[in-house]
């Protein structure tokens, strides 16, 4: 079995527990196990394996949750109803997205499982097209962690320090899974308040404000198969291109290749790490784009309101200790610190001093001025390659990992002596993954990017 051919599903199930054994009854009663007793009487349980045509699993950077979706094909004849007659599992179980249904998976390739570490939750009574003696669904599922936060908003105060150790706590409150190497060290310091928010969004809307220990501001929160991840885009990219340098093997495993006369030969059980189609570009870099966004000099403009101070600087928003995945950015006239009088964009912040502080205070608690304008810029010159690939199955990819790309060099001289396109090739990081599985094939997608060109990256 070929890692681009079919897949395996070993398991497939459903589980429905009644009213009171549900999501949300859960929730309330401060319970969080989730993984059903197939014995429980109060547990209905459905193997879907031979029923399901395709399975989708999603990883994003952007998204705080995973996701997934299956499709599948129903006869008639799966499930008894409360009356003992046969019918689909829609309409017999019956699905309806109550918080009360949980999918379980384990899918097996030729090179490696993907499995469930938490059932996943059908967020909703599902699409269905209904044939003679057919019907066909289509299962939304999501992170049950999500579904169990949203219902429980925080007014909890986190104290003032690292916003990394407020994530801690916010996380181990909750019981959202992680690992110590996926939340990154910050150097910012703040007053974290629930402000009546959801735990993850809570989370979520601190990334932008955070500093890494070294490097541009900017950080992601997100979950994959490891639990959730608060990572600095800075931190991504040293870890990722660290990884390459101190382990041989996971190099092996996450670089790919690409040539405009390769076939891909499923007939082997041998990852070949090729590129099973053409790379499409999303995107490309664009100074227009760029200007706008404001990666290069911008006008920052503060009010204090204790003071009155009014403070009107044109800065260079590049870091010199920033890491990149390609060469290090060019400096251009007009766009350096010794051209400050031109810039792109501009920013206004009223200063309110002491309003984080207990009594009357005088200090402000992390400037904005000091974070957002350069967040906004890192953020954008990391999208300034957009590219789409598709793989074989690679289940140990994740979202937020860098992997390298070999793209075939287009010359008329000898391409032994220039065989990779130095242009193009190098690092890049995995935005967002989609591991694709049906009968007939087990695939990888993946929506990478990266901030600069450059087979190899910059050194300092």
């Amino acid at each position: 079995m070929s890692a681009a051919g079919p897949s395996n599903y070993e398991t497939l199930r459903i589980d429905k527990s009644d009213v009171s054994g549900g999501l949300f009854a859960d929730a309330t009663n401060n319970q969080l196990s989730y993984s059903f007793r197939t014995q429980d009487p109060k547990v209905s349980t459905v193997q879907i394996e031979g029923k399901t045509i395709d399975f989708n699993y999603f990883e994003s950077i952007y998204s705080p949750m995973i996701t997934a979706q299956a499709t599948i094909v129903d006869t008639g004849d799966t499930v008894l109803d409360k009356k003992d007659r046969l019918g689909t599992i829609k309409d017999a179980l019956p699905i309806v997205g109550d918080g009360t249904e949980f999918l379980t998976f384990k899918i097996a390739t030729s090179n490696s499982v993907l499995t469930t570490k938490e059932p996943m939750a059908i967020t909703g009574s599902p699409l269905s097209m209904d044939q003679t003696q057919r019907q066909v669904l289509n299962l939304p599922l999501v992170s049950k962690f999500i579904i169990n936060t949203t219902s429980n908003p925080k007014l909890g105060y986190y104290g003032i320090g690292t916003v990394d150790d407020a994530v801690k706590k916010i996380l181990k409150e909750n019981n959202l899974p992680f690992l110590e190497k996926n939340i990154e060290k910050t150097q910012t310091v703040d007053k974290v308040e629930g402000n009546n928010e959801t735990p993850i969004d809570l989370v979520f809307h601190l990334c932008k404000k955070c500093k890494p220990i070294k490097g541009a501001p900017g950080f992601f929160f997100y979950e994959t198969q490891e639990g959730f991840n608060f990572r600095s885009i800075e931190g991504l990219i040293n870890d990722g291109i660290a990884e390459f340098k101190e382990n041989k093997n996971l190099e092996e495993e996450r670089t790919y290749y690409y040539s405009n006369s390769q076939k891909q030969d499923l007939s082997t059980d041998k990852m070949d790490f090729n590129i099973l189609k053409m790379p499409l570009i999303k995107r490309d870099q664009d100074l227009l784009t760029s200007l706008k966004s404001g990666i290069y000099n911008v006008r920052i403009q503060t009010k204090n309101l204790l003071t009155g101070q009014f403070t009107d600087n044109i800065v260079n928003l590049l870091d010199k200790n920033s890491s990149y995945l390609g060469g290090k950015p060019s400096v251009k006239i007009g766009q350096n610190k010794q051209h400050l009088e031109n810039y792109c964009k501009t920013y206004t912040y009223v200063l309110t001093p002491g309003s984080l502080d207990e009594g009357v205070g005088s200090n402000v608690t992390n400037n904005p001025a000091t974070y957002e304008p350069q967040a906004h810029m890192r953020y954008s010159m990391l999208h300034s390659q957009v590219v789409d690939i598709e793989i074989p199955c690679n289940t140990k990819l994740m979202a937020g990992n860098v992997i390298k790309l070999m793209i075939e060099n287009v010359t008329g001289g000898n391409k032994q002596d220039n065989k990779n396109n130095e242009h193009r090739s190098g690092f890049y990081v995995i935005l967002h993954l989609r591991h694709h599985f049906d009968p007939n094939h087990s695939k990888t997608f993946l929506t990478l990017a990266r901030d600069t060109y450059g087979l190899y990256t910059s050194t300092k």
